[in-house]
This record gives structure tokens, C-alpha cells and sequence, in this order.
């Protein structure tokens, strides 16, 4: 492998890497605070998709950064109200099994709900000429777009990583996840906290949704294909840590990307692969993470 080669599949590897991290965070930060494994999570990154895609059909001249911040508030809406009049009911139960099933009938009626809408058909964002620009560095050239898409991977988990370690609300937040009851107590809002939370991780997975259809097509039927990768990202980082969904994404980015250089024919198998061996050696040293 050449000097030139290994510096392209780095830089591949990383930006692949943050997409998936990308994928996973929301379904991390959900599951880290309310304890819900969100099977609605993969529908949210479609659902970003498609947002940023019929904000270009509606307004072709839009900027990037605004066609990002619609997807990411269309979301956080959708969360939030999917949280505020569902999820919050089903919590009340205090039996996670009762959330879950709740999370997976929103996902089926939200797919359904999409596909009655916009149809069955693959769709792409398209950036225009941000999406052919390029640069140059020591004589090896590296596509823009894809190092944006690692930049925004970057800068989301660092913000994320700053409103819940260092504000007022971030406090309040690892308050009613650690003990939700005794934060009520003390007058902590624990269900407006619930619903902040389920936006943060439906516009973090809205963002994800738009980084992954400038890179391919989507459809409708991609949720269940993203909440694949999210579970894997998020358990090989460990359920709710933030900054182990980031070396997890890069870890499986890399993964699949060296595997690809090797077996073209790979696909997502060695990512996979990846996946099963780390939860046999788990199972096998007793360490969740």
C-alpha cells in the first residue's frame, strides 16, 4: 500500500466513521437519558433526509447550512410532539419492554406514513458544485464534502458534549437520568426534560439523515438499515456514552472501508463481523463496554 493510498483510505475511513457516528448519536443520548431503546430512530434519519431533500425541490437556492438547520428543527418537532403524546404515556409504565413496542409501532407508521406521501422511490440530495469541489494537500487530493460531513460529525458531538456536561440544562438532564424521581422531588421538570431530550436526538438523527443522502440514495424503507448501524455504533461504544459512539462510528468507518479496499464484494459484512466479535469478547471477559 502506498503512502498516498493509506492517506486516502484514512481520510475515507474517518469521514465514513462520522457519519455513523452520526447515525448512532441520537439513539445513544435517547437511550443514555430516558432509557428507551427508540426503534422510531431510523424513521428520524429518513425522515431528515427527506426533509433536506424537499427543502431543495421548494427552494433550490437555499444554503447548506439552512437546508441543515430545517431538517434538524423538523425532526426536533417531530420528536418532541412523538415523545410529549406517546412515548411519555408508555414510560409512565415504567417497563421498558412497553416503550420499545410503542418506538417500533411510531416506526411502522411513520415509514408507511412516508411512503403514502412522497412514494417508494430512491432520492438524493443534491449539493451541487459543493458536492464536486475539492483540495489539495502534499500532492493528494480529498473530496470538500466529505471532509464537511466529518467537520459537522465533530462540531455536533462536541456541542452535544458541552450542553450536557457544562450548562444549567445539561445538569438537569443527567439529574433526571440518574435519578429520575428524586429530581422530580427537588422540582426538576422531568418530562419537559424528556421532551427536549427525544428533539435533541430526533434533529441529531435529522443531521445524520442529511449527511447519509449527499453520500447515497435514500428510500422510505432505509430506517430499518440505519438502526442497524446506530445499535451497533452505540452498543460497541457503550449504551449512552457520547464519546464511544464517536471511536465506535470511526472504528466501523474504518472497518468498512479498508475491507472494501481488500474484498470489493464486502459490503457491510466485515462491519458486521466486527460487531459480533466484540460482543463474543464481551460476553466472554464479562465487560458490558
Amino acid at each position: 500500500m502506498t503512502t498516498a493510498q493509506f492517506a486516502s483510505l484514512l481520510f475515507q475511513g474517518l469521514t465514513l466513521g462520522g457519519l455513523y457516528a452520526m447515525i448512532g448519536a441520537g439513539l445513544a443520548l435517547n437511550y443514555g437519558i430516558l432509557k428507551v431503546l427508540q426503534l422510531a430512530h431510523g424513521e428520524y434519519i429518513t425522515y431528515g433526509a427527506f426533509a433536506a431533500v424537499g427543502a431543495i425541490v421548494v427552494f433550490p437556492d437555499l444554503p447548506f447550512h439552512v437546508i441543515l438547520l430545517i431538517a434538524f428543527l423538523a425532526c426536533a418537532l417531530l420528536g418532541a410532539a412523538a415523545q410529549w403524546l406517546i412515548v411519555e404515556r408508555a414510560m409512565a409504565h415504567r417497563n421498558e419492554v412497553v416503550a420499545m413496542l410503542v418506538t417500533f409501532g411510531l416506526a411502522v407508521v411513520l415509514r408507511d406514513s412516508l411512503v403514502e406521501t412522497v412514494g417508494a422511490d430512491l432520492r438524493g440530495l443534491s449539493v451541487g458544485q459543493l458536492g464536486q469541489a475539492n483540495f489539495t494537500i502534499a500532492g493528494l487530493t480529498f473530496g470538500v464534502l466529505p471532509l464537511i460531513s466529518l467537520l459537522i460529525a465533530i462540531a455536533s458531538f462536541g456541542l452535544l458534549t458541552l450542553l450536557i456536561f457544562k450548562t444549567h440544562l445539561g445538569r438537569q438532564i443527567r439529574a433526571v437520568s440518574d435519578l429520575p424521581d428524586i429530581a422530580e422531588l427537588v422540582g426538576a421538570p422531568v418530562q419537559r426534560i424528556h421532551v427536549i431530550v427525544a428533539a435533541l436526538s430526533a434533529g441529531l438523527a435529522a443531521i445524520a439523515g442529511v449527511l447519509l443522502a449527499m453520500r447515497a440514495s435514500v428510500s422510505p424503507y432505509s430506517g430499518l438499515d440505519n438502526l442497524l448501524i446506530a445499535f451497533e455504533v452505540v452498543v460497541l461504544g457503550g449504551l449512552g456514552s457520547i464519546r464511544g459512539v464517536l471511536w465506535a462510528g470511526f472504528l466501523l468507518g474504518m472497518t468498512q472501508v479498508v475491507s472494501t479496499w481488500f474484498d470489493g464484494n464486502a459490503g457491510l459484512f466485515y462491519v458486521h463481523l466486527v460487531f459480533f466479535i466484540v460482543l463474543v469478547f464481551r460476553a466472554m471477559t464479562g465487560r458490558l463496554s
